[in-house]
């Protein structure tokens, strides 16, 4: 499980390597450091070479922003086009063949204009857009079922939206 899915370019084991190391400096007295320098692109390929903050960036980019990924697993950390609107080369990074793919189920979230459809067998999107007005959708794992409820963001907009600005 991840929040935007789990890059093509590693196996198992380096996906719970990269999550414990970013777990590790956000539960460390140095995590504001870390989120002072955490945003940005680059690096957008994987080396198991990489170290200090550019590995926990690219971990971080991998496991809670990516999307897309060009043929060969790099990170394409621009798009937020649907699949099929996506310019070519860019593949959503569950249509790369990976290792965990290809071994385990991954269920994601983070891709709202999926709406849930459009993965393959194995691949299983939630994210079915309750901040933007669509619906909250769960899974229970051990029943195989999943659980829609939903959003009361457009009340919660109509509600923000009748608010007046404070006189000047």
């Amino acid at each position: 499980m991840g929040h935007a899915g789990i890059t093509p370019q590693w196996d198992i084991e380096t996906a719970k390597k990269c999550a414990r190391e970013v777990e590790a400096v956000l539960s460390s007295d140095s995590y504001p450091l870390f989120l002072d320098a955490m945003y940005g692109d680059m690096p957008n390929n994987w080396n198991e070479a990489l170290s200090g903050l550019s590995r926990l960036r690219f971990s971080t980019n991998a496991l809670t922003r990516m999307r897309f990924c060009f043929p060969n697993g790099q990170l394409d950390m621009i798009c937020k086009d649907t699949p099929d609107s996506a310019p070519p080369p860019l593949k959503p990074w569950f249509n790369i063949e990976g290792p965990v793919a290809r071994d385990y189920t991954i269920v994601f979230g983070h891709w709202a204009s999926l709406e849930g459809k459009g993965t393959p067998e194995g691949i299983i999107g939630l994210d079915t857009g309750c901040c933007w007005g669509g619906t909250l959708t769960l899974l229970h794992w051990e029943e195989q079922r999943y659980y829609v409820q939903a959003s009361n963001r457009e009340h919660a907009l109509e509600s923000s939206e009748s608010l007046t600005p404070p006189a000047s």
